[in-house]
């Protein structure tokens, strides 16, 4: 405590401490108590420093904000085992920005998921997917192309920022477990980038989403096959011009025999899982399905981090 050192007068900062205090068995306990105190307080007032000469900027908005300090190498997680956006991407939007995120929910296309407007309706299939069937048996997305997810997107794919691949990848495996049971696929396979467009951007950013998939697998309790992510199993062997802005037919045409399949008796009867970041007409999709099928797969469904609303 605070007192003052005998026969002078002047303040001291002495602590009071007896030989019995010293001698109770809880001495110690209080000491390293008193220590983690200290290099708590230590730790906040860095955080403050650091906090203050670089604050985050939110990669949507472009706004500073301060990251949380509690965070660390989390999985995204809340208390009752739902995987949210919000904390995913803490590190890297503001809180305005993170809470726009619009998580796919029902009703929606049994098909191709898209969300339809009127939430009294039930699943139940499109005009798109009644009159012009595509080849993958179900297409599901984590959440709606804007806004937020639509920004970390674009600086994933288009500003080279490979470090967003692991929450979004974490995001979408969220989004698996959420409809499907992981096991049940025998290969998953991200959508290939002609490797013109490969050398040019450096990564596949499908892929990279899921690079961590056998560890978040392996947590989960589960044992994924050998050579369970497989992304030279489909090959996009001709060039293709970018499908954003061109119509649908245009997309079709577009990605005629664009890919395909490099080890048949590897897919032949099984179960396939397609991944890529966004599907907007699903053309893309629908040609790497039908490649799949006409090589002996047995099922094809697909996974997005986001769906784009026609």
């Amino acid at each position: 405590m605070f007192g003052l050192c005998a026969g002078d007068m002047r303040p001291s900062i002495e602590v009071g401490l007896d030989l019995k205090a010293a001698s109770a068995p809880h001495a110690e306990k209080n000491f390293f108590s008193r220590s983690g105190f200290v290099l708590s307080a230590c730790r906040n007032l860095g955080c403050t420093i650091k906090d203050a000469l670089f604050p985050g900027v939110c990669f949507d908005c472009g706004r500073l904000f301060s990251i949380a300090r509690h965070r660390g190498d989390i999985d995204g997680y809340n208390d009752d085992g739902h995987c949210r956006f919000e904390d995913l991407l803490e590190g890297h939007l503001c809180t305005a920005c993170r809470s726009q995120y619009a998580e796919i929910m029902t009703p929606m296309c049994l098909r191709c998921g898209l969300p339809f407007e009127s939430s009294h309706a039930i699943d139940h299939l499109c005009g798109d997917c009644m009159s012009q069937p595509p080849s993958y048996a179900e297409a599901r997305a984590a959440g709606i192309y804007q806004g937020a997810l639509r920004s970390t997107i674009h600086q994933l794919k288009y500003k080279g920022r490979e470090r967003l691949a692991r929450p979004l990848g974490r995001l979408l495996w969220a989004t698996l477990c959420k409809y499907w049971a992981a096991e049940q696929f025998d290969k998953v396979i991200p959508v290939p980038l002609h490797p013109t467009r490969l050398r040019k951007r450096g990564f596949n950013q499908a892929q990279a989403l899921i690079r961590e998939w056998p560890r978040l697998a392996m947590r989960d309790r589960l044992r994924p096959p050998e050579e369970w992510i497989a992304p030279r199993l489909l090959v996009r062997h001709r060039p293709t011009e970018p499908q954003t802005g061109l119509k649908r037919d245009r997309r079709m045409e577009n990605l005629r025999s664009a890919f395909r399949v490099t080890g048949k008796q590897r897919i032949r009867n099984r179960s396939i899982l397609i991944v890529d970041d966004v599907l907007t007409t699903g053309t893309t999709a629908d040609a790497c399905a039908q490649t799949l099928l006409n090589a002996g797969a047995k099922d094809v469904r697909v996974l997005t981090l986001a769906r784009a609303l026609l």
